[in-house]
């Protein structure tokens, strides 16, 4: 299932209606005024909105061809799926304690993306823009979910600043009454239209095609899909310190750290992938921190046991040595 281009989805948009997708909605980033255009205002318009185009209200969707907003998105995109709030901070104008929370739950049943294509209209502001991001999920292997998930996201790219960089908005997006009537007449033209339907049509194709993503997705709406995402991280977790101890007595692994019988290794590496960092060389004790993928970590000491004696962001623990570049 792969995105069609622009010519294509004008074709279907005599085809589809829009019911409303929202796979996993990130954050409060233009929620309201995109992907949740209703099923009748799709089929019909709505008043004010022509059909013809005049040279001067033109505003056409483009796949983006701005080497800024491309790697601005890819950024993000990379933010979001493995749950880098810090790295996300730097690229949006504002993110608040809860918006961190939610993208960190999220991200738990998150792998990585691919397919990413993004198109652009001109914003509200100058040099601004509306962005209609497209990209396929990897859920983690502990869902048992095989099949790409499709999403949409609408992001707002604010113009550049003196120094050239551009920002995601994330504050009071839904709030702005403005900024939202501006993107639901921009969702009023029939490519946006076509876009929107052509991902909600792969991702029920997806639904209809893979049992374990329907039931996961239906226990997502329910609010019980984070507790399954939860039981399964650990459970993982857990495996894979039973696969690399299981011939190494539980009281030897204790002794090894205690005694200090350890290799020092006393380097700057990087995570390469999102591992809680426990308060000792074993799953059951606390977690103390959760370092994200690309992290700097400092690997002070390695032990047989397959554990790693770290210091991250000021913080001294432990974490599994095969999680460590």
């Amino acid at each position: 299932m792969e995105l069609k281009n622009l010519k294509e989805l004008l074709q279907m948009y005599k085809k589809y209606t829009i019911t409303g997708m929202a796979v996993f909605a990130t954050a409060a980033v233009l929620t309201t005024g995109c992907g949740t255009t209703k099923t009748g205002d799709a089929a019909e318009g709505t008043t004010g909105a022509t059909n013809e185009t005049t040279e001067e209200d033109a505003n056409e969707l483009i796949e983006n061809t701005h080497a800024s907003i491309e790697r601005l998105v890819t950024k993000y995109l990379d933010c979001i799926i493995n749950g880098d709030t810090d790295t996300l901070a730097t690229i949006t104008d504002e993110l608040t304690d809860e918006d961190k929370a939610k993208i960190v739950s999220r991200a738990t049943a998150y792998d990585s993306y691919e397919n990413m294509v993004c198109y652009t209209k001109d914003g509200p502001e100058e040099d601004s823009y509306i962005v209609f991001l497209c990209f396929d999920i990897k859920l983690k292997d502990f869902l048992k979910v095989e099949t790409l998930v499709p999403d949409i996201q609408c992001l707002y790219v604010t113009p550049k600043d003196e120094d050239g960089s551009r920002y995601i908005r994330y504050s009071n997006v839904e709030e702005d009454e403005e900024l939202q009537a501006y993107v639901k007449q921009l969702e009023e033209d029939p490519e946006v239209k076509a876009l929107y339907a052509d991902m909600q049509s792969r991702y029920q194709e997806a639904l209809e095609n893979d049992e374990a993503l329907r039931t996961f997705m239906e226990k997502v709406t329910t609010g019980s899909g984070s507790d399954e995402v939860e039981a399964g991280e650990e459970q993982t977790e857990e495996a894979a310190a039973e696969e690399t101890t299981e011939e190494q007595p539980e009281e030897t692994q204790e002794e090894s750290v205690e005694t200090g019988e350890a290799q020092a290794q006393n380097r700057e590496t990087r995570v390469k992938e999102s591992v809680n960092v426990r308060s000792d060389a074993t799953t059951d004790s606390d977690r103390i921190a959760l370092a994200y993928q690309g992290d700097a970590i400092t690997e002070i000491e390695s032990y047989d046991n397959g554990w790693s004696k770290v210091e991250y962001k000021g913080q001294t623990g432990y974490v599994k040595t095969e999680f460590l570049e």
